[in-house]
């Protein structure tokens, strides 16, 4: 999306280009501190009502073209969803922590409504809750049974750890997790790894390319903060063997005569 300067007076500039930079192109999760970003996994309730604001006023504001306010419209409306049916979904898991109750230090799954099933307590309603109110829910919940007992909560993400690494597989992991930390849990890079050909991929697509993990690692994001689901796959890539190397340049030299001939029929 193009943002026209000349076209905003020079009062209202700076407001624009905030907003430029917010809206066209957003990243999975913005850095921190972005005053646009509604995705932070843990902004607080207030926080994300005050983004809303921000976006329902850029959605209303004569400042900017209307490609950008349908864009604040759609921005706003995405919040509004958020804080109305929060973000926990059936299949997420946590591990819950409570001191002394062994039967409630485990990791759970949250299932239809959504919501979480634990001995003893029962059915914890999950709806509209966010990611920043788990605990304060959980606690409050278990501390009806148990009293004064407090709840800490990981949010797990299930990501695979894939190539040159010690142990590849799936593991669950924290949402406060980072790269570097996947790795480690998979038994660290192998002998043949190539850091800086790591990249994240979900499905048949890469999610983030190799240049741009890079810098991303650098900033020290996390899991949550990458935009990562389970099921992401995280590939550390291999140096190619000699025998690997051999075998390209075999196989270039055998197709090599057939390009040649192909070419000589087109022309």
């Amino acid at each position: 999306m193009f943002c026209d300067v000349r076209a905003v007076p020079l009062a209202k500039l700076g407001a624009f280009v905030a907003l430029c930079a917010a809206l066209p192109g957003r990243a999975a999760v913005a850095q921190q501190g972005d005053p646009w970003d509604y995705r932070a996994p843990a902004i607080a309730r207030s926080q994300l009502e005050a983004v809303l604001a921000r976006y329902e006023a850029a959605a209303q504001s004569p400042a900017y073209g209307e490609g950008l306010r349908a864009r604040a419209r759609a921005d706003a409306e995405a919040i509004r969803a958020r804080l109305r049916d929060g973000d926990l979904h059936a299949g997420d898991r946590l591990r819950l922590q409570v001191e002394g109750q062994t039967q409630l230090t485990d990791s759970f799954t949250v299932t239809a409504g959504p919501a979480l099933v634990l001995p003893v307590i029962g059915s914890v309603a999950l709806r509209g809750v966010l990611y920043s109110e788990v605990e304060a829910q959980l606690t409050h919940a278990v501390s009806r049974v148990y009293r004064d007992a407090v709840a800490r909560v990981n949010l797990l993400t299930r990501i695979a750890v894939l190539g040159a690494v010690g142990r590849p597989g799936f593991y669950a992991l924290a949402r406060e997790a980072r790269v570097d930390d996947a790795i480690t849990v998979a038994g660290g890079l192998g002998v043949d790894a190539v850091l800086s050909g790591l990249y994240i991929e979900r499905g048949r697509d890469q999610l983030w390319r190799p240049e741009s993990l890079q810098v991303a690692m650098r900033q020290m994001r996390t899991i949550a903060e990458l935009g990562l689901q389970d099921g992401d796959r995280i590939v550390v890539a291999r140096k190619a063997t000699d025998w690997e190397r051999v075998m390209r340049v075999a196989s270039l030299a055998v197709s090599l005569p057939f390009t040649l001939l192909a070419l000589r029929g087109i022309l």
